[in-house]
């Protein structure tokens, strides 16, 4: 019987037919695999299963009991579906019906971002594609999230299917035609509509900012995302350095309004004169400081290969945009006010560059060890001088 351990996780695939002849034989094996990895969280694989008995079921029945959980059953087909919900079980297990395959070959890539590609099916449809490493939950919580943010009257794209893309997963979306993403527009029109572009991408993050929304709408607080990432670089930093993160992420005056969290050129798609916001893995509510640190992040960032990447935008129109963003936003042209503004939200962007490795777990050790030595290097030194642009928060939103 095969199996396979990741992130936690023990995922055994059951095959072929499972009856009275060879239920007992399934049952040890299943066992023996468990007590050899006892502290995983248990997934069963159906997809090679072509058929499952009353022995069978009640073999699943018994694990779930000893776990005491909900067990979730994988890639079920239709023919399995429908036993397993004329038994009951799906009430009782997280089943989870196989997803149809869609191929990317030879499909035009329209944007990338840190843990995900986007390609182009047909004039109406795109499909997001995940790095493998990215969980399921983080992919099924973007989805819901996305249909909660239109309901709100955000203008997103419509997520209508999951699928698989090889070895990962894909989201398809559709009523997108022709667009394209704000990065690839204002690089391709040569800066003639800039300014046009600019104004309207401000007007939609204004209008997030002013979206009010209850914490019965099932968004998540983004304060305590921020609070969870640092809670998760405990395993690079020390104690004071941890309890710095905590103190500034926390000192954050806390608001009810929409904020997207990672809000650029790359993250948008302009649709016959109307910007569509997409990516919605990190969508919550809390104070618009925490959108307004990824712009900052992206400027000061020093992974700047990644971020043109993500962007589809030069380093120079990275910063021309950061500014015009800053200009249309808070209706100022006054230099001196906009560089102000760089300063206040530039000790978010370290604070951002500091949980970086936990918002995008599945980049390399690596990369994160940089982005850590870039903490020591620019934040925790600077933690007083940051603690003081948190205190200015309530001067200028």
């Amino acid at each position: 019987m095969n199996f396979k351990i990741e992130d936690g996780q023990l995922k055994i695939f059951l095959e072929g037919r499972i009856d009275s002849n060879n239920a007992a034989e399934v049952e040890q094996n299943i066992k023996t695999i468990i007590a050899e990895n006892p502290n995983c969280e248990l997934i069963f694989d159906v997809d090679n299963l072509q058929y499952i008995s009353s022995a069978g079921l009640r073999i699943l029945m018994k694990f779930r009991k000893s776990k005491k959980q909900k067990i979730k059953i994988e890639n079920a087909s239709k023919e399995i579906f429908e036993v397993l919900e004329m038994t009951g079980f799906t009430t009782m297990f997280d089943v989870q019906k196989k997803l149809r395959n869609v191929s990317i070959e030879g499909l035009q890539q329209v944007g990338i971002g840190m843990s995900s590609k986007v390609y182009r099916i047909d004039a109406d449809t795109i499909i997001k594609v995940y790095d493998k490493k990215v969980p399921m939950y983080k992919i099924t919580r973007e989805i819901d999230l996305a249909k909660k943010a239109f309901l709100a009257g955000i203008p997103t794209a419509i997520s209508y299917d999951l699928v698989r893309c090889g070895e990962t997963y894909g989201v398809v979306f559709e009523m997108i035609a022709n667009a394209v993403t704000v990065g690839n527009m204002l690089s391709a029109d040569n800066g003639a509509h800039f300014e046009e572009v600019m104004k309207k991408f401000a007007a939609l993050l204004k209008l997030m900012h002013e979206t009010e929304i209850e914490e019965s709408d099932g968004f998540p607080s983004i304060k305590g995302t921020w609070l969870d990432w640092a809670e998760g670089m405990k395993q690079f930093y020390n104690t004071a350095e941890y309890s710095m993160l905590e103190k500034i992420i926390s000192a954050v005056p806390d608001r009810n309004t929409i904020v997207h969290c990672d809000f650029h050129a790359g993250n948008t798609l302009y649709q016959n004169g109307e910007i569509v916001v997409i990516d919605m893995a990190d969508i919550g509510y809390a104070h618009p400081v925490f959108d307004f640190a990824a712009g900052a992040f992206h400027v000061l960032c020093s992974d700047q290969e990644s971020i043109q990447k993500a962007l589809t935008l030069s380093q120079d129109n990275i910063i021309k945009f950061w500014n015009s963003l800053l200009a249309n936003y808070f209706e100022t042209n006054d230099a001196a006010k906009i560089a102000e503004l760089k300063g206040i939200f530039q000790a978010f962007a370290l604070l951002r560059a500091a949980v970086f490795p936990m918002k995008h777990v599945q980049i390399s050790e690596e990369r994160k060890l940089l982005y850590v030595e870039g903490a020591r290097k620019n934040f925790f030194p600077n933690f007083d001088w940051a603690m003081k642009q948190v205190e200015r928060l309530k001067e200028i939103f």
